[in-house]
């Protein structure tokens, strides 16, 4: 009888195509993962088919706080079913911490559009990912969430059909609730995110404001990104953000093909002043629809 360990993964290890998980999941291979969480293609008996499965490294499951918001990630995933967010299927703490999740075919935005694809793509596909996009915000939101990191890397994109994705920083959120969050990516943080004020569904509508500029004007930030101290902040935590005081250009300065109805509606969902925003992803839909049949009238 073997004395050694039952193996257990430490930062830098992952497990090995054909490796066991449990008595259901077999990892096929390692698709990636961040700082804490590894992703694994595995095959399910359970479900007869693929599926990805967040781990936790080894290092982080006796870190309560890291364990605690992979545990709360995947029993919020298992409450949603809508076409574009992806399904979480069960979660698990033995033998590793884990969540087993819909496993998306296609490639991200980041990949698909963001790598000198641009002129691939007409007007139309951008306007359907955004309208996709706030489809899924607007069910998000009707489940009492907040997604807080909608961002093109965390958009699944397959013949025209958008998923979103990683729910780590979402938080439980519904109409007349008070939650101050900055957790999120820095480039696609509304400024109520980024100072730690009120945020609410409009924060989600900034998201995906930024994400159409960016597919737009072909990769620009409506904002710049700087280093320095937060405004009301400690002088000396300095941190990159961005530079809510220039005023957006817009996308049409960077892209000639861009109607003006479409500008002004993009334009709106990135005001850094939150009043003057979409108040939900349906609002922004209906406007973004609006002006994007107004300038296919005007061609025919």
């Amino acid at each position: 009888m073997s004395t050694e360990p039952d193996f257990k993964p430490t930062r830098y290890d992952v497990f090995d195509p054909g490796f066991q998980i449990d008595d259901d999941l077999k990892v096929v291979e390692h698709l990636g993962g961040s700082r804490k969480v590894d992703i694994y293609l595995c095959r399910s008996k359970k479900y007869d088919s693929l599926v990805a499965c967040k781990i936790l490294r080894a290092r982080y499951t006796i870190d309560y706080s890291s364990l605690e918001a992979v545990m709360e990630e995947g029993h919020r995933l298992l409450g949603l079913r809508h076409p574009n967010v992806i399904e979480g299927y069960d979660v698990a703490l033995e033998p590793y911490p884990r969540v087993v999740l819909e496993y998306l075919t296609g490639q991200t935005l980041s990949t698909i559009f963001f790598k000198g694809n641009y002129d691939a793509f007409e007007l139309d596909d951008f306007v359907s990912v955004a309208e996709q996009l706030c489809d899924a915000l607007t069910y998000v939101h009707e489940q009492g969430l907040l997604h807080l990191d909608v961002k093109p890397a965390n958009v699944m994109y397959d013949d025209g059909h958008v998923t979103l994705f990683d729910f780590s920083v979402a938080e439980d959120f519904s109409s007349g609730d008070t939650l101050r969050d900055n957790a999120g990516t820095v480039e696609y943080m509304a400024p109520e995110q980024t100072f730690r004020k009120e945020v609410g569904y409009m924060t989600d509508v900034f998201g995906i404001g930024v994400v159409l500029y960016q597919l737009l004007s072909g990769e620009e930030y409506p904002y710049p990104v700087i280093s320095g101290p937060l405004p009301g902040y400690d002088k000396d935590d300095v941190r990159r953000h961005l530079d809510y005081s220039s005023p957006p250009a817009p996308p049409s300065k960077s892209n000639p093909s861009v109607p003006r109805e479409i500008d002004s509606v993009v334009l709106k969902a990135v005001k850094s002043d939150k009043r003057k925003r979409y108040q939900t992803p349906a609002e922004f839909k209906d406007a973004l629809i609006e002006a994007y049949w107004h300038t296919v009238d005007d061609t025919e």
